[in-house]
């Protein structure tokens, strides 16, 4: 069984960056971390969908991240951004 307490470790991570830019919906700030999570990890999960000529729909399938990767990258993620903003 996995470790119960990573959930409240990776929900407050996202919470403490969602606090950072709270303008932002839940489910865009879900994209964006998935975003720049695969962007990180050469493109895992990028699914890009042709919709026509002009138009590609991009998404992530995250499904087989394990949680403690997401939880390091969360960390990373959250002392990146504060960097930038010291």
């Amino acid at each position: 069984m996995r470790p119960l307490e990573r959930i409240d470790e990776i929900s407050e991570l996202i919470k403490e960056i969602w606090n950072e830019d709270p303008d932002m919906r839940y489910m865009q700030l879900i994209y964006v971390l998935q975003s720049s999570f695969s962007q990180k990890n050469k493109a895992v999960g990028k699914v890009v969908e042709r919709m026509d000529e002009t138009y590609l729909r991009i998404g992530f399938d995250l499904f087989n991240t394990e949680d403690e990767e997401f939880k390091i990258f969360l960390e990373n993620y959250l002392f990146d951004r504060r960097k930038l903003n010291v």
